[in-house]
């Protein structure tokens, strides 16, 4: 049987899609210096929720991995399990630097990346993006699967899927670059194009989505080694499942202009 690629078949899967997901006004006129300060401040307060939600998850699927009770033979004798494991501390310690970037950056540009809360202090949902309230509903709702064959599938799709989304949206922003002026001229004064797209497009970035890309389909592969293909269907339609609620996520995640 041939190699099979399930994250690759999730990218080709809904094409349209997917373009709807990484390709948006907002995104040109960010990577063209025409995303005002209010503008952006509005777009990174909900990233900054993102942000809170996208923890959450990741503590609700460490909950549920499942590890061996025996010891590799040396560490570079890793399962699926753990090396998730592992991506998810690194992810965790990932988005901790970035919520930190964010308020930094925001800070020294003079960008407001607060949205406004009601009595208890809670932003109420009215005043979010539809797709942040979909991102947080999809990572609230991360539970074990009912297969026994990799419960844990979903929940990394969903993972992975925001990431390469995140990281595709921005790499194709950079690609619509045709100001030429300095960058500190722009109506975010510079906050994009000197400093948050090169931190979401860098090499760094990518390698980072492409490992929990390669997890997945490491461990996807070894199950359709064993279950041939009824266990490739039975997996891609879980994915498939799990990976059109996040490309109608992240389409809402860019602001309508």
């Amino acid at each position: 049987m041939s190699s099979f690629s399930l994250t690759d078949a999730l990218l080709v899967s809904d094409k349209d899609g997917y373009q709807r997901a990484t390709q948006s006004q907002f995104l040109r006129l960010a990577a063209n210096g025409r995303a005002s300060k209010d503008m952006l401040g509005r777009w990174l307060a909900n990233d900054h929720l993102y942000i809170h939600s996208y923890v959450r998850g990741v503590g609700r699927l460490i909950s549920f991995l499942e590890f061996p009770d025996t010891a590799p033979l040396s560490t570079d004798d890793l399962g699926s399990t753990t090396k998730l494991l592992d991506w998810l501390v690194g992810a965790l310690v990932n988005i901790r630097r970035e919520e930190k970037f964010f308020i930094q950056t925001a800070a020294q540009y003079g960008i407001r990346i607060n949205l406004g809360t009601d009595l208890e202090g809670r932003v109420p949902q009215d005043a979010k993006l539809e797709g942040l309230r979909r991102w947080e509903a999809l990572f609230d709702s991360l539970a074990c699967g009912d297969s026994g064959n990799l419960p844990w599938l979903e929940a990394a799709v969903v993972y992975w899927g925001t990431e390469r989304c995140y990281l595709d949206a921005w790499s194709w922003a950079k690609a619509q670059l045709t100001a030429q002026e300095d960058a500190n001229n722009d109506e975010d004064g510079g906050a994009l194009r000197n400093e948050f797209i090169g931190n979401w497009t860098s090499k760094e970035f990518s390698e980072f989505v492409d490992e929990l890309g390669a997890i997945i389909d490491e461990a996807v592969e070894e199950q359709v080694r064993k279950g041939g293909e009824s266990a490739k269907q039975e997996l891609l339609k879980r994915a498939e499942a799990k990976w059109l609620e996040i490309l109608i996520a992240e389409e809402g995640f860019w602001p309508k202009m």
